[in-house]
């Protein structure tokens, strides 16, 4: 509340600016600019069963099926928008390009027989700085266009973990192995989840979580990030 407050102050001396290219926005555009929207490089992995995505995880978990909505490329738009999204105070950017992949969903299979929704949790440290957890936001915008639930009560983070940027696959893993933990096993029983997370690079943040849920009975794991950055 109060980061969307001080905006709107700033907003009126200086004109929001599109988050993917910092051109000033026009009319009736919000968050991103009209050039932006049509050049956001999507991947189209939901169209495949077996794409980048789930070759990653091929002998590490027993995945469903998994997709992520847009291709990551240093210095392009779609890292100034995760930027944004994790840093800058816009989580509302996450629930708007969480709603344009589920849109893209429509009349496919992609989410056939997937229950609910689990956004990768944040430790509760780091949650509190940021003020929100962008993981859930990008699940509440596939909440909006498919009406599926999202669950993020019994799932938790219970350990603070160091930046994984430059770890190498087997760092990361190591860096994450225990630090997810289900507090309430029955909402999952039985059920098909859809893990949702901003990027995809090595996996080993998604796969730790995914195993935790892959022992709860008749549980079952799919995959979705915004975005796929190869590692």
């Amino acid at each position: 509340m109060k980061v969307q407050l001080l905006r709107d102050f700033v907003s009126i001396f200086y004109p929001e600016v599109c988050l993917g290219c910092t051109q000033p926005l026009v009319n009736q555009e919000k968050l991103m600019c009209f050039n932006c929207l049509v050049e956001l490089p999507k991947t189209h992995f939901y169209q495949q069963a077996e794409n980048p995505v789930t070759q990653l995880f091929t002998g590490r978990i027993p995945l469903k099926k998994a997709t992520s909505f847009l291709y990551f490329q240093k210095s392009g738009i779609v890292q100034s928008l995760i930027h944004h999204l994790k840093y800058k105070g816009f989580p509302e950017l996450g629930q708007r390009l969480g709603a344009m992949a589920a849109r893209e969903w429509i009349g496919t299979d992609f989410l056939k027989d997937i229950h609910a929704l689990m956004p990768i949790p944040l430790h509760a440290t780091k949650q509190k700085k940021r003020g929100y957890n962008q993981s859930e936001h990008i699940a509440k915008g596939i909440s909006e266009i498919s009406g599926l639930p999202v669950l993020s009560q019994c799932f938790h983070r219970v350990e603070a973990t160091a930046t994984q940027t430059r770890k190498s696959r087997f760092a990361r893993w190591k860096n994450v192995e225990t630090v997810f933990r289900v507090s309430d096993s029955a909402p999952l029983q039985n059920r098909h989840i859809l893990l949702v997370d901003d990027v995809v690079t090595t996996g080993a943040t998604l796969e730790a979580a995914a195993q935790q849920l892959l022992q709860i009975k008749g549980t079952q794991v799919s995959l979705f990030t915004l975005a796929y950055a190869p590692a």
